[in-house]
């Protein structure tokens, strides 16, 4: 295994935990991983959150940073015995060993007095240009749902695999990948809650949505028959979802919950399991030489899951086209200002289509006043808001500034496209 870092002259700009490894699954696979821990790194002063933040650290870096050779001998160590790479950037000093190339002796060759070319955003691996091919990061492993998505949202593109919904939004984060597909919701099972807390949590913003009609089969091994399976596999929503169906296919098989619905099928295949079935996609039965012994098994034909997409940057809003807007906020003093909220939208006539609350992760308890003794205690909560209108119309803007009155924290998640695509139910029903 090898650690994936931006391409030379700059060695590695990725820190060292968490850590993007890649493994190799086949020929022509790649799947990032996620190492050691999963929060979320945050370069020191802010360097690498935007585009323009890279440009000046590479003009800086190329310039007026110089690499220090780590001491050989506790003599030369200095102070700090070399145990800490210390080096400006935007003039501030960072303990982030960025490991640059040493600049070579000037005398030790004709060829090195050339100048030193400076470093551009090339170098750090950028999103491609127009009409190059972007690099979608999904959850996942091929034949996945995600992935489909991903192809729906970004066709041509070229797919990168992550073994966790943290590893994604790191993908990007880290210039490895230029867009994240990650599902939000699904129509029978609900919000994903796990992508809302993240949303939080990072600095990504919602550049778009697409829908995706969900269709799930029962895969097991060639010449398995239903009788003989033991166990289902499968993402615990996909289990959920075909549990009805399941029970009327006279399967009492033990459910068994995995990270997602095409690595079951891989799992099946890889380890020769003839006792196990997988409830996956008709796609991932093909990748990974299964049959499907029942098609179109989901309790409820209209079946769809809601996906994002995640960028560095915003997209600028326009009013050419519908446009939906999602914010985050909360409030000291509990859900007694949601009324007030929900309020703003109704006064201009602004269409709410997803509210979700979830606990407050940095203060999820508040004591009621003195008035009350103090005894009784209650969630603090965030609200996560989807409303129908752009942040380019007026309406918008004002509905925005008076919330931000009510609130203690407000943030824009993104405002972009919505997906109006003609939406059918799942084939085979």
């Amino acid at each position: 295994m090898q650690a994936i870092s931006p391409p030379h002259p700059l060695k590695s700009l990725v820190p060292t935990r968490p850590r993007l490894i890649q493994r190799v699954v086949g020929p022509s696979r790649l799947v990032l991983h996620c190492i050691y821990r999963s929060d979320s790194f945050n370069f020191p002063n802010g360097v690498g959150s935007s585009r323009a933040d890279w440009q000046s650290s590479c003009a800086i870096l190329a310039s007026k940073v110089v690499s220090q050779e780590q001491p050989t001998d506790k003599s030369s160590a200095g102070d700090n015995g070399g145990a800490d790479h210390v080096a400006a950037v935007n003039g501030h000093k960072t303990s982030l060993d960025l490991n640059l190339v040493p600049l070579k002796d000037s005398s030790s060759s004709a060829n090195d007095n050339k100048p030193v070319k400076p470093l551009t955003i090339t170098d750090l691996s950028p999103a491609p240009m127009h009409g190059s091919q972007l690099r979608v990061a999904y959850q996942g492993v091929p034949g996945a749902y995600s992935e489909a998505a991903a192809g729906k949202a970004y066709p041509n593109c070229e797919a990168i695999p992550c073994d966790q919904f943290e590893v994604a939004f790191q993908a990007v984060e880290l210039w490895i990948a230029d867009r994240a597909v990650l599902p939000v919701e699904n129509s029978l099972g609900g919000s994903i809650h796990r992508n809302y807390d993240l949303l939080l949590r990072h600095r990504l913003h919602i550049v778009g949505e697409v829908q995706l009609p969900v269709h799930h089969c029962l895969l097991a091994l060639p010449g398995v028959r239903k009788e003989y399976i033991t166990r289902v596999i499968s993402h615990p929503q996909a289990l959920a979802q075909c549990e009805l169906t399941l029970t009327k296919l006279g399967l009492h098989a033990a459910r068994e919950a995995v990270d997602d619905t095409a690595g079951a099928a891989e799992y099946i295949a890889a380890n020769n399991l003839r006792d196990t079935a997988a409830i996956a996609s008709a796609r991932a039965a093909e990748l990974y030489g299964l049959q499907i012994l029942a098609d179109g098994i989901q309790d409820d034909s209209s079946n769809v899951t809601r996906f994002v997409m995640l960028a560095r940057e915003p997209i600028i809003p326009r009013t050419d086209r519908p446009f939906k807007t999602s914010i985050v906020f909360a409030h000291d003093k509990g859900t007694s200002v949601l009324f007030k909220v929900l309020s703003a939208f109704a006064f201009r006539n602004i269409s709410l289509t997803k509210i979700e609350s979830r606990p407050h992760r940095n203060r999820p308890i508040r004591l009621v006043d003195d008035a009350n003794v103090g005894t009784a205690k209650h969630f603090e909560y965030m609200f996560y808001v989807d409303f129908e209108a752009s942040m380019a119309e007026v309406r918008a803007q004002n509905a925005l500034a008076e919330v931000q009155e009510f609130t203690s924290f407000l943030r824009v998640l993104g405002s972009y496209p919505m997906d109006m695509t003609p939406w059918c139910p799942s084939r085979g029903d």
